[in-house]
């Protein structure tokens, strides 16, 4: 049974308020960077590109564990057990809490990554629920994550 939108932004928040006290300051900030600067991609690219560009400048089995319904928590310990840097870290969360978000709202079937790239290739129905997605994420990001000025 999928989760509702509510649902879905309800554990995001909960994600970003323990990404604020337990992630590494640098992945943090980087982070922050990725869900700023993503919507230009999926626009002009599409859903499948974005997810491919967090896998190939992330990690791929930390992006795909968002498919496995992993929590928050262990998307940290993941990062941290992989001993991930932070542009490297932030693209691989990105994705990860794309892909879990996607996947807990029902849009998206299947435990492959390969799976999920093939299905949304070209899907605008995908793309627009991605972007609402993005949006929340990049609000929940500047609020929790503070940039030192």
């Amino acid at each position: 049974m999928s989760a509702t939108r509510e649902e879905v932004l309800k554990t995001l928040v909960g994600c970003f308020e323990l990404f604020s006290k337990d992630l590494d300051k640098d992945v943090a900030k980087s982070l922050r960077a990725r869900a700023r600067d993503m919507y230009p991609d999926l626009v002009t690219k599409g859903f499948s590109y974005v997810l491919v560009l967090c896998a190939s400048r992330g990690d791929l089995s930390v992006v795909e564990s968002g498919l496995q319904g992993s929590g928050c928590q262990e998307l940290l310990r993941l990062v941290k057990k992989k001993g991930l840097k932070s542009e490297d870290a932030s693209y691989a969360l990105y994705g990860a809490l794309l892909l879990m978000s996607m996947s807990k709202m029902g849009f998206l079937h299947g435990t492959k990554f390969s799976d999920v790239i093939r299905n949304a290739l070209d899907d605008p129905v995908l793309d627009s629920a991605a972007y609402g997605l993005m949006d929340w994420i990049k609000r929940l990001a500047e609020a929790y994550i503070e940039v030192e000025r």
